[in-house]
């Protein structure tokens, strides 16, 4: 034999064991491990024998097999716009103090996504515009004397708005990859939303603490000074059955009721110019995990740093023996912290995390080093490993990224498992039929060659399910209906290879060349046929989702393997029994 035939017997071996070693891992998650322990990449990890140590490069069963939580997040752009809108207004005040201006103030229109600048004098507006023009996200919609209105782009909104979803996508990612979760699928619904599967999940409220949560971390001055709450009180006094208190506590007057709603329906309607009412979760001393009651504060409505400044978050026990958080800024987020610290020594600074108050310490120096502290667990009834739970939950949200723009969970709901095993069995049935008729018919009617394509056949699969493992595809129920009609392209190949060489011996070729003959002609048209069901896999995979998508992988991994087993395996084999052994004929 020369040297191609080893070569292809040495590439042959090769990808058998290869395929062989990566199906290790699903072999040990569908057989080895319990059923509700299937997806513990952990768990799998440790029962792996020492030579296989690839855990996450196994075969994934999607949603429709296996069951799950599915999530529909809605991305709210249209907050995130007029935040942005707000802290660029700050931005600009601090850039055009630093550049010693005369100082200005600014107003922004949330709805027009508009910044108002106002100058004490016009003349020194003509230095300001041109220093503004460094601020290339918005536009000079009008000026007036010492008034500048400036406008975010249409442009920038557009590419925000896409920006967020596609941010979002990639944090919720990271959060999940975090998690350990194995088999997620998340990908973009329509202009705003995102679509979430979680195969083997079986607990959507924690899926939606951890998915759900926006982690839109704040840092705002709080107004002690302000006697708005005092005078509410005594001007408006609350309904009887209310349960709203005024209390003071640490100094300064809050209001406090037992519910959230009432309490926000009071205290925010006549709320000062400028000011935000937020409310602090009062844990309850009985059930864990309540409220027991809720307090006010009242915050600016300014934003002068929020967590996209955020580098790093950890959880540690402080010197009380409270659980908490560790925050710190990159850079220029450490200045502004900086600067925010040090313009307001003595003030109270709310740190905000999802429009609530998580805790409000008081400013006594300035903290140069851009690091924060969130406290948890004060007069908490949860247990150690409650609190040190949340802490890390907390952690964890902030370090995977902080979302661009709120997101709120529009739909959730969880998939029986019981369906799944419906489909399991139907699905391997058909596919189990579909192969053994193959196989049999390939064996009657083609004798020896037909033997040959079934080996090459029963190759073809394991590669089809190896190469799933390996690109950590999802297998879902159209997967399987593309892992079939794989199979009957596969067959089809070597049926054109088997009548190719019956033509050659009809006409009076020797075994030896009508072998060579037939792969040779049989070639072209065979690679013609599978790259057009190629493209046409290529591009479903890119324009479809979900099903069709686990459709589109099974059959072009199906089909690279249809060729290297029907053009080099069964070639190999042939040319080996007849080339090798000298045959003279050839049963086909």
């Amino acid at each position: 034999m020369d040297r191609s035939w080893w070569r292809n017997v040495l590439i042959i071996l090769l990808v058998t064991a290869g395929s062989v070693w990566y199906l290790v891992p699903s072999y040990y998650s569908f057989f080895v491990l319990p059923r509700a322990q299937r997806n513990d990449l952990k768990l799998l990890a440790e029962k792996l024998p020492a030579w296989d140590r690839f855990p996450n490069h196994r075969l994934n069963l999607g949603l429709d097999l296996q069951g799950g939580i599915h999530m529909v997040l809605q991305v709210d752009t249209k907050t995130a716009l007029q935040k942005r809108v707000e802290r660029r207004g700050v931005q600009i005040s601090n850039y055009l103090r630093d550049k010693g201006l005369a100082p200005v103030s600014i107003d922004a229109n949330r709805e027009r996504l508009q910044l108002t600048i106002v100058a004490k004098d016009a003349a020194e507006m003509d230095g300001m515009e041109k220093e503004l023009k460094g601020f290339e996200d918005f536009s000079v919609v009008s000026r007036e004397g010492p008034k500048l209105v400036l406008g975010l782009k249409d442009a920038q909104v557009a590419r925000f708005k896409e920006e967020s979803v596609d941010q979002a996508m990639l944090v919720i990612r990271r959060r999940i990859d975090k998690w350990g979760v194995a088999e997620v699928d998340v990908r973009k619904l329509g202009t705003d939303s995102i679509q979430i599967s979680l195969p083997g999940r079986q607990d959507p409220e924690q899926a939606k603490e951890l998915i759900g949560t926006t982690a839109q971390l704040e840092f705002r001055m709080v107004d002690d000074a302000s006697p708005y709450f005092k005078q509410l009180y005594a001007q408006t006094p609350p309904p009887a059955d209310s349960g709203i208190t005024l209390t003071q506590v640490e100094g300064f007057e809050q209001l406090q009721g037992p519910e959230r709603e009432p309490l926000l329906a009071y205290a925010r309607p006549k709320t000062p110019a400028g000011r935000e009412v937020l409310l602090e979760c009062v844990p309850s001393r009985t059930k864990k995990g309540a409220c027991e009651a809720y307090r006010t504060y009242l915050v600016d409505k300014t934003v002068p740093l929020t967590g996209e400044s955020l580098a790093g978050a950890d959880a540690s026990v402080g010197q009380l023996g409270e659980f908490e958080v560790n925050l710190s800024f990159d850079t220029q987020g450490g200045l502004e912290f900086g600067r925010l610290t040090e313009a307001n020594v003595g003030k109270r600074m709310a740190i905000v995390l999802d429009e609530n108050v998580n805790s409000a310490p008081r400013i006594n120096e300035k903290i140069p080093n851009g690091r924060a502290r969130i406290t948890l667990g004060r007069g908490t009834s949860k247990s150690y490993n409650e609190q040190r739970q949340e802490a890390d939950n907390l952690a964890l949200v902030l370090k995977a990224g902080a979302l661009p723009a709120p997101v709120t969970v529009g739909e959730i709901r969880q998939v029986g498992a019981s369906l799944g095993d419906e489909l399991i069995r139907k699905g391997s049935l058909a596919a189990v039929v579909g192969l053994a008729l193959v196989v049999v018919f390939m064996a009657v009617y083609y004798r020896g060659a037909g033997l040959i394509a079934d080996a090459a056949l029963l190759l073809n699969g394991l590669l089809i399910l190896a190469g799933l493992a390996l690109f950590n595809a999802t297998l879902t129920l159209p997967g399987i209906a593309g892992f079939v009609l794989t199979l009957g392209i596969a067959v089809d190949a070597n049926v054109l290879i088997n009548e190719r060489i019956r033509e050659e011996l009809d006409h009076g070729r020797s075994p030896r060349a009508a072998v060579d003959q037939g792969y040779d002609r049989a070639f072209w048209t065979i690679f013609d046929a599978h790259v057009t069901t190629l493209i046409a896999g290529v591009i479903l995979l890119l324009t479809g989702t979900g099903p069709v998508r686990g459709f589109a992988t099974s059959l072009i991994i199906g089909i690279l393997a249809s060729l290297f087993t029907s053009i080099v395996v069964t070639r190999t084999i042939t040319t080996y029994l007849v080339h090798g052994r000298n045959a003279q004929t050839v049963s086909v």
